[in-house]
């Protein structure tokens, strides 16, 4: 390596960890006020052969409503998302018979106040 201007001592790159969190997320919403279960969507997705790169289901628990309206899926790479997506703005699922929207996940357009 004589010559190199590589950095030795640097650690391995690894995309899961370097890539942002909002850049392999999904913001998903439930039609209709019919929540789903984080094990549903787990099923969900590992049925679609995405269940190895799912890192984390958070659903958000509202205080002033008896149901969540919408959460966030958390993969370990940025281009699963991307995939689901497949070039579109949101996609539709049907879980169990419930609608779910999903979109790229945008950590200034989905917050809420």
């Amino acid at each position: 390596m004589a010559g190199s201007k590589l950095n030795p001592n640097a650690k391995e790159w690894n995309p899961a960890v370097d890539s942002r969190e909002e850049d392999r997320s999904l913001y998903m919403t439930f039609s209709n006020g019919f929540p789903l279960s984080e094990f549903q969507i787990h099923r969900f997705f590992m049925a679609r052969g995405f269940g190895a790169y799912l890192q984390k289901i958070d659903i958000h628990q509202p205080r002033d409503i008896a149901y969540p309206l919408f959460g966030k899926i958390t993969f370990a790479y940025s281009c699963v998302p991307l995939f689901i997506l497949n070039g579109q703005e949101q996609v539709k699922f049907c879980i169990d018979g419930r609608t779910v929207w999903c979109k790229k996940y945008n950590r200034r357009a989905n917050n809420v106040a």
